[in-house]
């Protein structure tokens, strides 16, 4: 006798009630997509905040996974077997069965690609949505040139800048460290608490400052006449506090006029872009305080540039790109749960966090 197979994900209903379920309920994949055991998910402040900040439920939580393809369409870049990882689209009305945070999920085949040996799959779980929306700053947003296969830059490949990274030790911001060098930006200067600004040095940037300081902004400008600067001509918010003197409005404060400033959270001042993880396809989000839901267009060609850029990261992992730090959570699907109430209200410090599946039942 065959036993069915158990889903058990977590879950937002119709009453953005944050809750586990456990059913048989397997999603189906479409034409076009693929079928997949999730092995590990990763976690992401978006997975609850989509829900409380951007209307969208009810359905399944999660973006980021990596596992193993038990379903292909005909004609399939990809095989049944096949360690593969990705992200699942977003917006109002998502289907549940692209929830990642579940034993089983479908994902469309554009958006999976192979894990190679070089990727450890519990980091492969939690890199493509800081990748992609990192790529989407500097690559579309600032139009860094993309990073290439040469060896590490020299005085003469040095591209473009000044860059100013507020917030480096995010993990969008240990991305757009190792990004910029890749790129031949030069200089790129970070805000950071001071025990990271060893290993941010180590990952590419020329000049660390305390972000606590009370002469951070002064400090930076010193550094920048050094170089013949007055200001910032790109500047990148990884944190994303709102306004008044949190993050977003210190780094302008560094930036020239025409500067372009993108903030990874949707900012008051209109000087501000913000970055999107997913391009590929039009996105509908209902915002707080708007009176109907916004529609924000595909923007096909720089999701193909900013998808290059993460292929160029999984091809380099461990040599000139890498997520420093992933903790791995196993245990119970509860307990997962509060794992993401907590990254969403107070995040959790240093780091990425990945989900081991299937998730363990109430009682262990």
């Amino acid at each position: 006798m065959t036993s069915k197979l158990l889903n058990v994900a977590l879950h937002v209903d119709e009453n953005m009630a944050f809750h586990v379920s456990r059913d048989e309920n397997i999603p189906k994949a479409g034409d076009e997509e693929l079928l997949i055991e999730t092995h590990f998910s990763g976690a992401n402040p978006a997975d609850i905040k989509h829900a409380t900040h951007l209307g969208i439920y009810p359905t399944r939580l999660g973006y980021d996974f990596s596992g193993k393809v038990l379903k292909a369409p005909p004609g399939s870049a990809f095989k049944v077997g096949q360690t593969v990882a990705g992200y699942t689209p977003t917006g109002v009305g998502r289907p549940a069965g692209y929830g990642t945070h579940q034993s089983y999920l479908v994902c469309p085949e554009n958006m999976v690609y192979l894990v190679p040996e070089n990727l450890p799959s519990d980091h492969a779980a939690c890199l493509t949505v800081v990748a992609m929306t990192t790529a989407d700053a500097l690559y579309n947003l600032f139009k860094f040139p993309l990073p290439g296969d040469s060896a590490q830059n020299t005085p003469a490949s040095k591209t473009a800048g000044p860059l100013l990274i507020w917030g480096a030790s995010t993990s969008v911001g240990i991305c757009a460290v190792q990004f910029a060098k890749a790129s031949g930006v030069f200089p790129i200067l970070v805000s950071a608490s001071p025990e990271r600004h060893a290993l941010l040095s180590e990952l590419g940037a020329t000049h660390c400052f305390d972000y606590k300081s009370p002469s951070v902004i002064e400090d930076i400008k010193a550094v920048l006449k050094e170089y013949h600067f007055d200001g910032v001509s790109y500047a990148f918010d990884a944190v994303g506090s709102f306004s008044g003197l949190g993050s977003a409005q210190m780094m302008a404060s560094c930036a020239y006029k025409d500067a372009i400033l993108v903030s990874v959270v949707v900012q008051k001042d209109p000087r501000f872009v913000m970055p999107l993880a997913t391009t590929n396809e039009e996105v509908t989000l209902k915002i707080a305080n708007l009176p109907h839901p916004i529609t924000i267009p595909a923007r096909k060609e720089d999701h193909q540039r900013a998808w290059s850029v993460l292929q160029w990261a999984v091809k380099h992992y461990r040599s000139r790109f890498r997520l420093v730090s992933v903790e791995v959570f196993q245990g119970r699907a509860e307990d997962a749960l509060e794992e993401l109430k907590i990254l969403a209200d107070t995040g959790r410090g240093f780091g990425k966090l990945a989900l081991v599946h299937p998730l363990l039942p109430l009682f262990v």
